[in-house]
Parts: C-alpha cells; sequence; structure tokens
C-alpha cells in the first residue's frame, strides 16, 4: 500500500500528462504552430518540381510504412495537421504501439500536390517521434519490474512534442518548461551561494515555494555526500504540500543506496522523492534502478536519439 502511494506521488510529480493531450487546447496550438513553421520553411517560395501543375490537383491516396520495428508517436498529432489541410486519413494503430517492419502505420488520401508538399514533414516529425518512444522503451524494459520510472529531460530539439513521445514509450515527462517545476542545479546554487544569505539555498527554496505555491515539484541537485545532507536538512525545515526532490548527479548506485538505507533509518524517506542522473546508459540502468531512486533521468533519449525508419509511397498519380 506504501509503495503503490509513492507511485502516485512519482507519477503525479513528474508526469504532465494532462498537459500534453489532444484535448488541450495550448498543446493543439502548440502542435498546428510547431508543423506550419516547418511546411513554411519547405514551401516558401512554392515546389519547383510540381510541373505540369494540372497532373498534382488530382485526388490520389499514399501509404506511411515502417521499414523497421519501434514504438509509435506523434501519429495523434499528425492526424491534426492532415485534418487542417484537408487530407483523409485512418490508421490501425495508436500512440504507445508495436510497428513491425512492412507495416502500414497510415493510410491518407487528397490532393497529390498536398501530400507531396506535406511528405518532408509528416516524415521527419513521426520518424524522430517513433525513434525517441522506441528508445525509451527499451530504457523502460530495463526496469519494468522495478519500483523506478524512466524520465526525459530537457535536452530536446522539439520540446512537449519530444516529451510526450517519451511519454508513448513509457517515461515520464519531467518538467515541460522553466515555469511549471523549480529545479536548483550547479549555476543556481553557485548563484545563491554568493548572496549575503547566512542560509542561502534553504533562503532561495522558501522564496520561491512563496511566490509559485503551485509548482509540481522542487528539486535540488547534489553530487556529494555532505551536499546531500545539507538538503534533506533544508526539506526537513520547510512546511509545504509541493513535492521535494533530490537529484542524485555521477553517483555511483551503491553510494546512493547507502545513503537512501541511512536516510529510511533516520525516518526522512517517505518525505522526499529521488532522482539519478548523469551519464545513465541501458548497461547501467538496473543498477540505478535498484538501489533506490524514484526515476532516473536521461538526454540520450531525446538530444540525439536516431529516427525510425519510415517511408511514403503513393499508389499512383
Amino acid at each position: 500500500m506504501i509503495e503503490n502511494l509513492r507511485k502516485k506521488s512519482i507519477k503525479k510529480c513528474f508526469d504532465a500528462r494532462s498537459e500534453l493531450e489532444i484535448k488541450n487546447k495550448n498543446y493543439r496550438d502548440f502542435i498546428i504552430g510547431f508543423f506550419n513553421y516547418f511546411l513554411d520553411l519547405d514551401l516558401e517560395a512554392g515546389d519547383a518540381s510540381q510541373f505540369p501543375p494540372q497532373i498534382y490537383q488530382t485526388e490520389t491516396s499514399a501509404i506511411i510504412k515502417a521499414k523497421e520495428s519501434g514504438i509509435i508517436a506523434g501519429l495523434d498529432e499528425i492526424g491534426i495537421i492532415l485534418e487542417s489541410k484537408k487530407i483523409l486519413f485512418e490508421s490501425y494503430f495508436r500512440n504507445g504501439d508495436t510497428v513491425n517492419s512492412g507495416d502500414v502505420m497510415l493510410r491518407i488520401s487528397g490532393k497529390a500536390s498536398t501530400l507531396l508538399a506535406l511528405e518532408r514533414t509528416i516524415l521527419n516529425v513521426l520518424q524522430r517521434l517513433c525513434g525517441i518512444a522506441t528508445i525509451t522503451a527499451k530504457y523502460s524494459d530495463k526496469i519494468k519490474s522495478e519500483s523506478c520510472f524512466v524520465v526525459g529531460t530537457r535536452k530536446t530539439l522539439w520540446s512537449k512534442l519530444d516529451k510526450r513521445a517519451v511519454q508513448c514509450g513509457g517515461g515520464l515527462t519531467h518538467r515541460l518548461n522553466l515555469a511549471d517545476a523549480a529545479m536548483l542545479k550547479e549555476n543556481h546554487l553557485s548563484a545563491l551561494k554568493k548572496s549575503n544569505h547566512k542560509s542561502p539555498i534553504l533562503e532561495g527554496i522558501r522564496e520561491i515555494l512563496a511566490n509559485q505555491p503551485n509548482l509540481r515539484f522542487i528539486e535540488v541537485e547534489v553530487t556529494s555526500e555532505e551536499e546531500f545532507w545539507q538538503i534533506v536538512k533544508i526539506y526537513n525545515a520547510l512546511e509545504t504540500r509541493t513535492f521535494k526532490v533530490i537529484m542524485f548527479d555521477h553517483f555511483t548506485p551503491e553510494n546512493i543506496s547507502k545513503l537512501i538505507a541511512d536516510l529510511k533509518q533516520k525516518g526522512y524517506y517517505d518525505n522526499i522523492l529521488f532522482e539519478a542522473s548523469g551519464n545513465i546508459t541501458l548497461e547501467t540502468i538496473s543498477d540505478y534502478a535498484d538501489c533506490g531512486v524514484d526515476v532516473i533521468s536521461s538526454g540520450a533519449l531525446t538530444h540525439s536519439v536516431t529516427g525510425l525508419d519510415l517511408t511514403m509511397l503513393i499508389d499512383n498519380i
């Protein structure tokens, strides 16, 4: 029961699911603006290939097919754009489904000119988002038996779209932007320590919470055992309903295990959530999941991901 309550807290803290749903107006507006920006770049001066033009005004259909296996992300988002361009579409798949090589992910139909104008943008988006979902699923599968979750970072190219793809792969979003949660990392802590406050970090956190009582969480990065106990002491001095998180930056799993075990002995464990970060790979993630942290963050999910290989084929023109 206690473990289930902690899992609920982890998801409430680290997963901004409702903000990345198609029915959310802000998310829909973001998607439309994002796609139109890339389409405008591609079509700034028209399409030099579509001559004679009358040929490309005919109605036609096309398929988007997977050339390798992976996890689907971006289908709902692509659907919004296709709908806005009066392109009919259908798919037997949903975001989060597994697609295999040769599977037809999406069928579309409309004017040939429009399909060709959209082709590269649609494929670019789907390939990247499916790639993110696929690598996230690999990380998540490594720790699926643990009470721990993989989370994305802000090392993204496409902001909310990348975060949504992490969700499709079974991960949690972490922060979507600088406003929904407060994180004090190396440079923030350096700036605070130059102040004249007797307890600069404590005073900084108190002011953050006083001015922004609706933050999803407050998180502080620690790089040593001394810093860890300093932040534990600060958190224990705070009265707040905001989730309090400690990030272990480049700690070994053994060091984290020891600190969390000591914290449990002192009775402070239930009031704090824990994140491990820093060059954690598929080979090492299981060790970190086993050391007692609640989430493991990895920039590799989004900052340098390889897109899933997809192709679009027009039936006939």
